[in-house]
């Protein structure tokens, strides 16, 4: 039986198709079309799209055009491990939403199989999900991406993800599952998770739950221009607009606002480090926290709190717990730092808070510059006194690394304390604390090392030091606070050294009171003023509560005061004061002593225009004052105490005084200083004496001091008899002696007189009566017998040790005769006799030579040395030293350069190779030195003749008959010699490599030359080589007569690229020498080609055109992963895995939708003038295209006869006639007829098609069967 198919042309403008069949009467058979499937690698999303669960596959590529909506059932995802194109506009984006059945789907998933693929994503808004976008591993590129109520996490990535992600929105999340999710992962905006990496750029992210961005897990990223707002009410986690957990990210111009907490810093696991950077951070009406840094184990141990380190570069915080805030009332810290550090640069600000900020438990690793706090503090009166403050630093550890530090901090218009320092230290500078309503800088417990601190207008004292030791205040100035500039107490209450408290160069301005000091002692007031005080209190201490011992130091110090008062009290206060100049109309000072140390006054000036004070001394056990002027009205007093006064003065003026009050118990010695007028007495047992220094000389009748003579001293008046010995230079400065003494009983007393007698070899002298009135010189002559020379011998030193032929310097000059006699010299050595030979370049008496000089004299040895000194009368003496000149051996300096000796002792050198030894620093004292190397082996003769040291030494050991052997450093000095040794073994040694590299281009399709030919094994054994890719794996290997190199193709990215050399010795397995080199392999672009049909090709409408990309490809794609293996496409043979996916789309500008999306199609084309276009699209170069043109004329209907078949049928049953499958390929309507050649009439008659089968009866016999489709 045989079935024809017949296509019939109509002459007519219809079109008409007919099919001739011819038809043996039997059973009717169906027939099926058959299509042949095709995988494709691209497919493409447009219109609406309803998906369950669906994954584009790795090696493929989803489009998704604009417009289309795709909606995900309850529970689904859209899975990627291919690519994912998504292809919005700002007019026409993509929809990704749930299905009609309800619930929420899990949005698209990125799988790692998808990284490197170039997935991206542009407008797409994702609605009524529980996660917008996962992403493992992968680096899709997204931008214009909305996301709106996502109920657990926007954007969540996980390990070593890495997109990149531009204008992003989210809005809402969390609302949906709050309070009935167990997990605290819900409401969150993007969390970068574990290693992951993003570039954030431009985000808004408003009304979650629990966390606007959060960072965790060693994960990083830069994040710049985002906005976070209203996160807030998470119940099972901490709410913050931004959270970093051990990770280390970058994130720029970040605003956070009505946040729970704005950014949440913590350090939760100890092998991590948690070192986020801010830059141009700012934090607004904070409900809770507007920063806070913290780490969450172990709070105790502050060690290694640089691993917890928050980075901010011009951070703003303003309104946390405000009335901007979701909830006013509740905030707790502007800026919490807890067990943690933080760095702050540029310029900060702090300001609008009504809570503190507060650092706790802190250490080195914390620096602040220029931070600004302005209006911060809670404004209760009920608040704890820290939590009044703008700043709280609590525990600030003062390591080994030392305290942190603060440069640059401003507080203005604190509600309590500006700042509240407590148990700790820090250092500082440029600090300015102004218009605090308490206390402007507070330190209790601290140890702080500030300088350049200005406190001004503050309720209470300028700086309050309490309790605190060690402490180093500088260029402090105080101003207009109601309290004291500085208030100093209990600080120290135990004088140590190095625990001082210091002010230097400190100023106050117009405090209440300039520096007030109560129970405080070795505190030291250095270079420092005081102006205006308004109480008229420059200066108070008040060391009454004390039990131990200690003196306050005040040094230059400048007070001007003008008021009813003492402008400095000092009560039961022991002190040291040196530079005080105290001027103004004020009552001066008052000083009354604890007494159990000495205390001081030097250098001083008092003045005071009161007219009833000027100086008030009492209960001072012992009081030293040395130049100390008097420019007072009033006198000052003294009661109880007993003060001398060394060169001092009352200035002489008008209506000024010039004596003292002398109020009791009070004993003044007025020593060597101005006249003095009578003093006034209140009480008894006063005593004022004046008193006098004498410098006594005893000499000779040639007026020449007389040394170490006897002096004594008898007195008229109130002095005991006086007995010394004068010093070897013959004169002494005695006493003070008195003078002239007044009693209140009596007044002024008589004139004291002294004699002074001098006594020395049996002769005694006395002088004539000396008043002790004034500082006087009292000269003692005897006339002596002729007395011995003195020897004054002043070189070489006793016991001196020296090398062989030193010079060595002899002097005596400084000897002296009384008698005025010619002096002679001689110096004998026990070994060598007279010295005279040696004295040929000196003094000619022989008090001054130098030995050695030119011919050596003194002998190797230890000489006992006799210097004798003669006078013309014969009177000698002599003194006897002992100096050693001894050949000392060469001092060797022996550094092995390279290679180094291991600490073991030994050397481990090629066998071709060579050490280098420096001998810098070697050298001998007394002249020529030969050194040189010695092998064990080896016997070295040097030249007498030729001294040679050289300071570096290279030597090598080849052709050496054993493979470890001792080798020495010698240095010879013709007498001594001296050596440094240590073992060398001998090794085969590898080769070094050494190559050359070439390339014909930068991409991946291009080809690279590693050639290593140039390396060579030292002892010319065979290299063995490996050439190694850090992402494509071993390049080449093999060994020599193997050429040493690798020619071929990298993938695309960074390699790092190492080239191994060894040898095949079995003794060096797996042992190379290297060398690495960085290759960057940027990305081979596709390359589109339309190889069928040709350009120009005509066709009608019903034609199934093939259409092939024979000659396309990519060089990043392998062709194992391709059709038939790559066959006739270009692509990588060698590669077993791609680097890319290509995406292959065929397009016409007459359609819509694409063609297809494989190498090869299949495809009709309605009517016309076509532009196919063959795109490819590796997702990293830009798109390439090819295009050809073709014509299509309509076609006639198409006939798709499904019965009858060619058959044998009976007469007595029906045939059925199915064309229903026909079609015409214009979209044409169209009749079918069908016609028989035994029948006259057709069977069926120009019938409509194709909506209906037929079945008829035909008579018996063998009919020809004609049909004709016309179409319209």
């Amino acid at each position: 039986v045989s079935r024809e198919l017949v296509h019939v042309q109509s002459p007519l403008l219809k079109e008409r198709a007919a099919l001739l069949v011819l038809l043996m009467l039997c059973a009717p058979l169906l027939a099926a079309a058959s299509a042949q499937s095709q995988s494709k690698s691209t497919t493409v999303w447009s219109g609406v799209v309803e998906i369950d669960d669906y994954t584009v596959g790795n090696g493929q590529v989803l489009q998704i055009t604009a417009g289309t909506t795709v909606r995900i059932s309850d529970g689904s995802r859209l899975y990627v491990e291919g690519r994912l194109a998504v292809e919005g506009t700002a007019s026409d984006p993509v929809t990704l939403e749930a299905d009609s059945s309800g619930g929420d789907h899990d949005g698209i998933q990125f799988n790692s199989t998808s990284h490197g693929f170039g997935s991206s994503i542009d407008n797409l808004t994702i609605t009524e999900s529980v996660y917008g976008i996962t992403i493992y591993g992968s680096d899709p590129k997204i931008s214009n991406l909305t996301i709106l109520n996502a109920d657990r996490v926007g954007i969540d990535l996980f390990d070593y993800a890495s997109p990149v992600i531009t204008d992003l929105v989210i809005d809402g999340g969390g609302q949906d599952l709050h309070g009935t999710s167990l997990s605290y992962r819900y409401g969150f905006g993007v969390s970068i998770g574990y290693q992951s990496t993003v570039v954030l750029t431009n985000a808004s992210i408003t009304n979650l739950m629990t966390r606007g961005l959060n960072f965790w897990g060693s994960s990083g990223g830069i994040v710049r221009g985002i906005v976070v707002e209203n996160v807030s009410g998470a119940t099972l986690a901490a709410a913050a607009g931004v959270w970093v957990e051990d990770s280390i990210p970058l994130l720029e111009d970040i605003i956070v606002k009505t946040s729970d907490t704005g950014i949440f810093v913590r350090h939760i696991s100890e092998e991590m480090t948690t070192r986020p950077t801010f830059v141009r951070a700012t934090i607004e009406d904070s409900m809770y926290r507007g920063v806070s840094v913290d780490r969450y184990y172990d709070k105790s141990d502050i060690s290694n709190l640089h691993n917890t380190q928050a980075v901010f570069e011009d951070l703003v915080i303003r309104g946390t717990g405000g009335p901007g805030a979701k909830t006013p009332g509740l905030g707790m810290h502007a800026m919490d730092v807890n067990t943690s550090s933080v760095r702050l640069t540029g310029q900060n600000l702090i300001e609008d808070n009504p809570v503190p900020s507060r650092f706790y438990m802190i250490d080195s690793s914390t620096k602040i510059t220029n931070l600004t706090l302005n209006n911060n503090g809670n404004p209760s009166t009920l608040a704890q006194p820290w939590e009044r403050a703008s700043l709280a630093i609590r525990s600030a550890s003062w390591t080994s690394s030392g305290p942190p530090q603060i440069i640059g901090l401003k507080i203005v218009n604190s509600s309590g304390v500006g700042a509240h320092l407590t148990k700790g230290g820090l250092t500082g500078s440029g600090w300015q604390i102004i218009g605090s309503g308490g206390t402007g800088l507070f330190a209790k417990e601290f140890h702080p090392d500030l300088s350049g601190v200005i406190s001004t207008g503050n309720g209470g004292h300028g700086v309050s030091v309490i309790d605190s030791g060690n402490v180093e205040l500088s260029f402090v100035s105080t101003s207009g606070n109601d309290g004291a500039g500085i208030w100093f107490k209990e600080s120290n209450y135990v004088e140590s050294s190095g625990k001082n408290v210091t002010c230097f160069s400190c100023t106050s301005d117009g405090d209440q009171v300039g520096y007030l000091v109560e129970d405080s002692i070795d505190l030291q007031l250095l270079h420092t003023e005081v102006r205006d005080p308004t109480s008229g209190i420059g200066l108070g201490v008040d060391n009454s509560g004390l039990s131990q011992n200690g003196h306050v130091v005040i040094s230059d110090m400048k007070i001007v005061s003008n008021s009813s008062t003492f402008a400095i009290e000092l009560e039961e206060t022991d002190a040291k004061i040196s530079l005080l100049d105290l001027n103004g109309d004020n009552l001066g000072m008052s000083w009354s002593a604890e007494g159990s140390l000495t205390s001081y006054l030097n250098d001083s000036v008092i003045q005071s225009g009161s007219s009833t004070g000027c100086l008030d001394l009492r209960e001072h056990t012992e009081l030293l004052a040395t130049n100390v002027g008097f420019a007072c009205t009033a006198r000052p007093s003294v009661s109880s105490s007993f003060v001398n006064f060394t060169d001092s003065w009352f200035v002489a003026g008008a209506n000024l005084t010039d004596s003292f009050s002398m109020l009791g118990d009070s004993w003044i010695r007025w020593i060597s200083s101005s006249s003095i007028g009578t003093p006034t007495s209140n009480g008894s047992n006063n005593i004022l004496d004046l008193s006098y220094f004498l410098k006594v000389f005893a000499i000779n009748q040639n007026l020449l001091n007389i040394p170490m003579a006897q002096t004594d001293i008898s007195f008229d008046l109130y002095e005991d008899n006086y007995s010394t010995t004068l010093s070897f230079s013959g004169f002494e400065i005695l006493g003070p002696f008195v003078g002239l003494r007044w009693l209140p009983s009596v007044g002024w007393g008589p004139q004291n007189y002294a004699n002074v007698s001098c006594t020395y070899d049996g002769e005694t002298n006395y002088t004539s009566s000396i008043a002790i009135d004034d500082d006087k010189r009292a000269y003692c002559r005897l006339e002596l017998s002729p007395q011995p020379p003195f020897l004054v011998w002043d070189l070489p030193i006793d016991e001196l040790e020296v090398s062989s032929g030193s010079e060595i310097e002899f002097s005596a000059n400084n000897s002296f005769d009384l008698d005025l006699d010619a002096l002679t010299y001689s110096w004998t050595s026990s070994i060598d006799g007279d010295l005279s030979s040696c004295a040929t370049n000196g003094s000619g008496n022989g008090s001054y030579f130098v030995a050695n000089i030119g011919e050596v004299c003194l002998s190797d040895g230890a000489h006992q040395i006799t210097a004798t000194l003669c006078d013309e009368a014969g009177n000698c003496v002599n003194e006897t030293r002992t100096i050693t000149l001894v050949n000392l051996p060469p001092v060797l300096s022996v550094q092995v350069v390279e290679p180094q000796v291991e600490a073991w002792g030994i050397l481990y050198l090629g066998q071709t190779a060579s050490v280098t030894i420096s001998l810098e620093g070697t050298y001998d004292v007394e002249g020529p030195l030969w050194c040189w190397v010695e092998a064990e082996f080896e016997s070295v003769d040097i030249d007498m003749n030729n001294p040679s040291c050289p300071m570096e030494i290279v030597r090598n050991f080849i052709g050496s008959p054993q493979d470890s052997f001792e080798v020495k450093i010698f240095a010879y000095d013709g007498l001594n010699t001296v050596y440094w040794a240590f073992d060398i073994v001998l090794y085969n040694e590898l080769p070094n490599p050494v190559w050359e590299i070439q390339r014909n281009g930068q991409t991946s399709a291009d080809w690279i030359s590693l050639d290593g030919s140039a390396t060579v094994d030292p002892e010319g054994d065979p290299v063995k080589f490996e050439f190694h890719s850090s992402i494509d794996g071993l390049l080449a290997s093999g060994s020599s007569p193997v050429p040493i190199g690798f020619t071929g193709t990298l993938s695309k990215g960074i390699h790092e690229i190492t080239f191994y050399a060894s040898d095949i010795l079995g003794e060096h397995a797996g042992q190379w020498n290297s060398i690495s080199t960085q290759i960057s392999v940027s990305n081979s672009a596709p390359h589109a080609i339309i190889s069928s049909p040709q350009d120009g090709f005509s066709t009608d409408s019903s034609v199934l055109v093939n259409f092939d990309a024979t000659g396309s490809g990519d060089w990043d794609v392998s062709c194992f992963e391709l059709p038939d293996n790559g066959s006739g496409l270009l692509c990588n043979p060698l590669a077993t895995s791609s680097t890319d996916i290509v995406s292959v789309l065929w397009q016409s500008d007459q359609l819509e939708e694409p063609l297809g999306g494989s190498w090869d199609i299949q495809a009709r084309l309605s009517a016309g003038t076509h532009v196919i276009t063959l795109t490819l699209d590796d997702g990293s170069s830009q798109p390439v295209s090819d295009s050809i043109s073709l014509e299509v004329s309509k076609s006639a209907p198409v006939l798709v006869l499904d019965s009858p078949i060619a058959a044998e049928v009976y007469s007595n049953l029906p045939v059925l006639f199915d064309f229903r499958n026909s079609f015409d390929a214009d979209g044409d309507e169209f009749t079918a007829t069908i016609l028989s050649d035994l029948l006259a009439e057709p069977i069926l008659d120009s019938v409509s098609c194709c909506e209906y089968w037929y079945n008829d009866y035909l008579e018996s016999g063998v009919h020809t069967l004609t049909f004709i489709l016309t179409d319209s």
